[in-house]
């Protein structure tokens, strides 16, 4: 698979809302084949944050995230939804792969999300989280949640956009994102209900 981009985008993947994942046999059938495909297409581009089925074509409401951009941390979420615990926000810079693999000017945008959140999504298991996610983990689970609802960060109103025309200045300060990145390296907390 390949991952879709906003300059080839033919079918609208990018910009269309997901419909949610079945909650049957067959929905959960379907969601371990698109995990399968989210996880090949990301493992060549770690460490990296996560992916969301529509940027590989499937309409599906599941993406894949890591709160550490680690192999090991990686977990795939069926029909995620969230709400902010506060009105903290914290204003960082993102890329997003659908953006910076197409053609030059590659953009990133520096978008204020909420800081502390309350997830709930149902897993590959079955099972149903609901997780405290702060800082870094926050951050993507809600990038990734906004591919779900056909949203591109570099579209959002509230958002400053930087350009690079080459993928080596763009590498460049990406690197120094990373690095500032870690310090909100942190672990989810379960929520007991």
């Amino acid at each position: 698979m390949h991952i879709i981009t906003i300059d080839n985008d033919p079918k609208k993947s990018l910009s269309t809302k997901a419909l949610p994942i079945s909650e049957n046999e067959k929905g959960l059938k379907e969601a371990k084949i698109i995990t399968e495909h989210l996880i090949k297409t990301l493992t060549p581009l770690m460490p990296a944050a996560g992916l969301a089925a529509p940027q590989i074509g499937f309409l599906k409401r599941i993406f894949i995230y890591s709160w550490d951009r680690s192999l090991t941390n990686l977990e795939a979420a069926l029909n995620p939804r969230f709400e902010k615990l506060d009105e903290k926000i914290n204003t960082r810079w993102e890329a997003c792969f659908s953006t910076i693999l197409g053609s030059p000017p590659y953009k990133i945008a520096f978008v204020p999300r909420p800081t502390n959140i309350l997830v709930t999504y149902k897993t590959l298991e079955e099972t149903i989280k609901h997780l405290i996610l702060e800082g870094f983990a926050a951050r993507v689970f809600q990038h990734e949640y906004d591919h779900l609802e056909g949203i591109k960060n570099i579209n959002r109103p509230d958002i400053e956009v930087k350009s690079f025309e080459t993928k080596e200045k763009l590498l460049g300060f990406m690197n120094e994102v990373k690095r500032n990145d870690k310090i909100e390296y942190i672990e989810p907390k379960i929520h007991k209900i």
